[in-house]
């Protein structure tokens, strides 16, 4: 293990690695230090899906930046393999979000005239295109909105920074953040290591450091609970959305269907309770599936805010120490825009003022904090 390091990054789900990845490409020497094994928690819950349209109702910045990571994708997708072998499987078939009731029709009809490229598909249409489904007055069909495979998408920036020289350090936790000058001491159970850079990215773990550093806890960790089928013959192409319900079709043949959402809980065990809400709101629209086969299910913590924003961006007190957190259920969706923004904030590239300001750590500032000249207590919490 390399003693000193550019950039350390606390952190190893899908944004850890995306921004490990965007600075490894520019040649910057990156440590990222997982609790437990890469991309075994938030991001191993995930489905993937690369939902613009699903998570905002009008235009505006947050919009535009998550257009923006979703169309990384498509060079990424071959860049990615190309770097590691790893195949993200990119599915482009497109999304559904449909309503069962008249309110939902009026919202989604609403959506459609805020947004360009939406086509408007009636109940019959629906229904041609997912004839399981019983009911549906209609939705919207989003073309460019799809999936990938969450687990693929965070390997493949692991091998590929790793082919670039990063280094990962696996099973570790983080003890407390020294910073000695401009020199940051991250120490862990059996050592340590020192670098220019840290970036926080360790999910609904991130509180801590908030705290540890004189900023207000903003996290809400979200546990959300899914399961997955595996239909005799998968007929469903494009990812389907409800208001209470996904479900995404995956190049295996299984339907993930998703999710529970249960504010403030951290609990890593699946429920019984929480898998037997899903099953019902899913048999009530495709009775058919209850004959299916049962594949798997599985528990994740999302990294939800207070304020429903993510946390990208430099510490309002302490430089060169930067947020990369609270992406909630975007965090898929976000990684590679997150990523390369991380990356120009480091190499202060330009960075434009509306995204700064929208996902600023200022905004949970208590107040500034004072340092000695020489010695910065940064932080001591524990990842």
């Amino acid at each position: 293990m390399k003693e000193h390091v550019d950039v350390v990054i606390i952190g190893g789900g899908v944004i850890g690695q995306s921004v490990a990845y965007y600075l490894s490409r520019s040649g910057v020497a990156t440590t990222v230090i997982e609790q437990n094994r890469i991309g075994r928690k938030t991001t191993q819950a995930a489905a993937g899906m690369l939902g613009v349209h699903t998570e905002n109702d009008q235009q505006g910045t947050y919009y535009q930046f998550c257009q923006a990571s979703r169309n990384m994708y498509a060079s990424l997708s071959d860049e990615l393999f190309s770097l590691s072998g790893i195949d993200i499987q990119l599915s482009t078939n497109g999304m559904l979000e449909i309503a069962t009731n008249e309110e939902q029709k009026q919202r989604l009809q609403a959506k459609q005239k805020a947004f360009e490229g939406l086509e408007w598909l009636d109940g019959g249409g629906i229904r041609q295109r997912t004839s399981a489904l019983t009911h549906a007055v209609g939705g919207l069909y989003m073309q460019q909105d799809g999936n990938v495979e969450p687990l693929a998408v965070c390997e493949a920036f692991k091998q590929a920074s790793l082919g670039m020289g990063s280094q990962v350090i696996e099973n570790c936790r983080v003890a407390n953040i020294d910073r000695v000058r401009d020199v940051f001491h991250i120490q862990f159970e059996n050592g340590g290591i020192s670098a220019d850079h840290v970036v926080v990215a360790a999910g609904a773990n991130s509180g801590k450091w908030f705290e540890a550093t004189g900023l207000k806890n903003p996290m809400i960790p979200t546990k959300g609970e899914c399961f997955a089928i595996k239909p005799s013959d998968p007929s469903i192409e494009q990812t389907l959305f409800f208001h209470n319900l996904y479900l995404v079709p995956k190049r295996d043949g299984r339907y993930i269907i998703g999710a529970t959402s249960y504010h403030y809980d951290s609990s890593s065990y699946t429920s019984t309770g929480g898998i037997f809400e899903l099953m019902n709101r899913l048999f009530r629209l495709f009775p058919s599936l209850q004959q299916e086969e049962l594949h798997s299910c599985w528990t994740g913590v999302r990294p939800g805010t207070k304020d429903g924003r993510p946390i990208i961006g430099e510490h309002p007190d302490v430089s060169n120490l930067y947020f990369a957190t609270g992406h909630y259920r975007n965090g898929i969706l976000l990684a590679p825009a997150t990523g390369k923004l991380v990356s120009d904030m480091v190499l202060n590239r330009y960075v434009p003022a509306s995204i700064e300001r929208l996902f600023t750590p200022a905004r949970f500032r208590k107040g500034r904090v004072r340092y000695a000249n020489t010695r910065e207590r940064t932080a001591n919490g524990g990842s």
